[in-house]
């Protein structure tokens, strides 16, 4: 989720990523991980995307996005929930100011009982004369639909090596090739805080609260070298419409045998209390395939 205001831990206050990107370029604020929700009694981390990427490199200004569990006190948590449980397509990551790209795909991040029709995942490019439901409103008449795939096809697309164009979210195309980003050694500063697709051999884990998944390589981030972990909380596996990543399945998924694991990432992985972590947003970020034996 993306905030107006985030709590800057370099000026103990709370500002806007306007006002951070100011006190970043005069050296006040000291990396893009420096923030906090701004609710009361709530240390979520926030990552004030872009913040670090030179002004001529940037598709976006900078913007805050939450990367980690809000306590349980927290209101800005609460009113999260609200909001998802007034709209069922709260997993569609894209606006009304991304326009309609006639030969492009878009990634379907919404739940089974959301998803807009689709071939392949979504049937071709077509014009519907019935009224549909988009992003919560009624659009009556006819209109272009945009072609979707979920995270599955297109894993099954960039593995068969189909060429393909994909429409990220306020930030223009990509080729489905440069969408894939393998773990395998990088600097965190290689990487943009836009939306890419991280994968490598992982392992599931079952934990007190949840389930890591930690990556067989490594990254860096200055003398930091670890391999990256994401988690996932119970109480996202168990509001979650995503059938792959229940609890029954999760449990027989941990069982000590690698898997080359996908995952969605709207930012670059983090760096926190000595450790690099990429933020899974829900289990419909994040899917698997076999190893070979």
């Amino acid at each position: 989720m993306k905030l107006e205001k985030a709590f800057s831990e370099d000026v103990k206050l709370n500002i806007t990523a306007r006002q951070a990107d100011m006190k970043f370029a005069e050296g006040v604020i000291q990396s893009k991980f420096n923030f906090q929700c701004p609710g009361k009694n709530c240390d979520a981390p926030v990552t004030c995307a872009n913040l670090d990427r030179p002004l001529e490199k940037r598709k976006r200004d900078p913007y805050y996005i939450i990367v980690g569990e809000h306590s349980s006190q927290c209101n800005i948590a609460k009113d999260i929930d609200n909001q998802k449980k007034a709209s069922k397509t709260t997993m569609d990551i894209y606006k009304d100011s991304d326009e309609y790209i006639d030969h492009a795909i878009r990634i379907n991040l919404q739940p089974p009982s959301t998803k807009r029709l689709e071939s392949g995942d979504l049937a071709k490019n077509s014009e519907y004369s019935e009224s549909r439901i988009s992003r919560g409103r009624v659009i009556a008449g006819k209109r272009k639909i945009q072609r979707t795939k979920t995270l599955s096809s297109l894993i099954d697309a960039y593995l068969a090596k189909e060429s393909l164009i994909v429409q990220l979210p306020e930030t223009g195309l990509i080729d489905l090739n440069n969408l894939f980003i393998e773990i395998n050694g990088q600097n965190l500063a290689d990487f943009e805080d836009e939306f890419r697709i991280y994968y490598g051999k992982a392992w599931f884990n079952k934990k007190e609260h949840g389930y890591s998944i930690v990556f067989d390589k490594t990254l860096t981030s200055g003398d930091i070298i670890k391999r990256p972990s994401t988690y996932i909380p119970i109480s996202k596996l168990e509001v979650s419409g995503f059938k792959r990543f229940n609890l029954d399945t999760l449990e027989r998924t941990a069982d000590n045998k690698p898997k080359m694991v996908f995952l969605i990432s709207e930012t670059g992985p983090r760096v926190k209390d000595g450790h690099i972590n990429i933020w899974c947003e829900s289990p419909e970020y994040l899917d698997y395939r076999l190893l070979e034996k």
